[in-house]
């Protein structure tokens, strides 16, 4: 377990994040989330959009697990955060250039607040934190001996070879839903670039009432950010951390 957690990385490999929240209520939330949401953000720029999966029947999308909490809006929030509205689940996402923790649990804790005026929630089933993130390949480096990962397929060690790797594990009162996939490319600027996709969904599967939800989410935030960060340094492997250049103050 790592001991000591830089406080920032010198190559910042982070692609996206998003803080989410799942609940349980009556009426579908899309219909009334974005309307309860301009008021708190008054002042800011903010642009929405209905996405592809909205024309799909809600009577589709309820009876697959996936796409049961798929986003169905999305609200861009000036030039920083973005807003993801599906018919029970709520999420912040902060575009890139990552804005840091401190802005962005902000703004987590100004859009969950308008859960406290949504009729008839019955309660706060989960909530989540992911942070995926793109490791640039480093020449002829093999890219899985960046991971403090061990597997062994027919007595044969992966190293180097093509590999897609989810799981999931919990640390009470967590789980890391887990996604390694390599080889991964990226666009940089138009240029394609190849390197290693890790993506730690942390998730607390725990219920509560809305407003005890919001009296404890300051507390409940830092608590699955901790847990996300520290899952995903101990990921990483002596030599992948070093070249991320980490930076410790």
């Amino acid at each position: 377990m790592t001991t000591k957690l830089p406080t920032k990385l010198g190559k910042e490999p982070l692609i996206d994040v998003v803080c989410g929240v799942s609940f349980d209520c009556d009426i579908s939330a899309e219909t009334l989330l974005p309307g309860l949401l301009l008021p708190k953000l008054v002042g800011q720029q903010s642009k929405f959009e209905t996405l592809p999966i909205a024309q799909l029947p809600q009577l589709v999308r309820d009876s697959d697990p996936n796409l049961k909490n798929a986003p169905l809006m999305r609200i861009l929030i000036g030039e920083k955060f973005t807003v993801l509205i599906g018919s029970q689940w709520l999420g912040v996402g902060c575009q890139m250039p990552y804005a840091g923790w401190s802005e962005f649990n902000e703004m987590i804790k100004t859009v969950f607040e308008v859960l406290k005026d949504l009729p008839s929630v019955k309660e706060i089933t989960r909530h989540s934190l992911k942070y995926a993130d793109f490791i640039k390949s480093q020449g002829s480096a093999e890219s899985l001996s960046r991971f403090n990962l061990q597997i062994k397929i027919a007595n044969r060690i992966l190293s180097d070879q093509l590999t897609h790797l989810r799981t999931e594990i919990i640390e009470h009162p967590f789980l890391h839903a887990t996604t390694i996939m390599y080889p991964a490319t990226a666009s940089d600027e138009g240029t394609l670039i190849d390197g290693a996709l890790v993506d730690v969904d942390t998730h607390r599967i725990e219920s509560f009432t809305v407003n005890d939800f919001l009296k404890q989410l300051p507390e409940l935030l830092d608590q699955i950010h901790a847990a996300n960060k520290t899952f995903f340094f101990d990921l990483l492997s002596e030599a992948g951390l070093k070249e991320l250049e980490p930076v410790y103050e």
